[in-house]
């Protein structure tokens, strides 16, 4: 009877040995899976930061849009030529690439910040958006552009502008309400189309470009 005892003994002690190994390889399984599952957590909220900081930032952009609107209000009588202190040039400047992305082997960006560099084929310098107007953390710098191919009143001989006429009467030879690019010889009331450009940097090196335009 004793040496069948042996043998039950022995075969009890192999089986430990397996579900231990089952164990193990169960548990390195299971740490993995929480690994992992960790990691797309973390993941995910990174993305859905930045995804919040960059909608903010793109909504930040309207302060230097009404920034750039108050301007031209207050300055409405004198848009003919550029004010380069101010952000503001009388023409599109069709060699500008006013977000960086057009170009990379021409120094042809704006100049956002001071000492940024840039402006070497473009030669538009950015102004401040005001602290006041942002919240904590952002700042954001804008230029203006009137729609026109050179500086010059927008009747000058050889200027010539994208602009907006509205007449007083209607009618079938009416443009009451059209927009129409040129001189304009048409008699009404006539309105230059201005592009403001924001740029506005924020958390996370998070970096937003706005543009809109307007007519005064």
């Amino acid at each position: 009877m004793r040496p069948a005892r042996s043998i039950v003994v022995a075969h009890g002690l192999r089986q430990s040995g397996v579900v231990l190994l089952i164990a193990l390889i169960a548990l390195v399984a299971i740490t993995l899976a929480g690994i992992a599952l960790m990691r797309s957590v973390d993941t995910g909220l990174v993305i859905a930061g930045n995804l919040a900081f960059k909608q903010t930032a793109t909504q930040v952009g309207d302060a230097g849009t009404e920034a750039a609107i108050a301007w031209l209000a207050q300055n409405s009588a004198n848009l003919a030529n550029d004010n380069a202190a101010a952000g503001y040039y009388a023409s599109w400047r069709e060699g500008c690439d006013v977000t960086g992305g057009r170009t990379s082997t021409v120094d042809d960006d704006v100049v956002w910040q001071a000492g940024a560099g840039g402006a070497a084929a473009c030669g538009m310098v950015a102004v401040p958006v005001p602290s006041a107007r942002l919240p904590d953390g952002y700042a954001a710098n804008y230029v203006i552009n009137r729609m026109c191919n050179a500086e010059g009143a927008p009747n000058q001989p050889g200027v010539y502008c994208s602009a907006f006429q509205s007449t007083s009467s209607g009618g079938s030879g009416s443009t009451k309400g059209g927009a129409s690019y040129g001189q304009m010889p048409l008699s009404g009331t006539t309105q230059q189309y201005y592009r403001i450009t924001t740029r506005v940097e924020g958390p996370r090196n998070t970096v937003s470009f706005v543009q809109a335009f307007v007519a005064f």
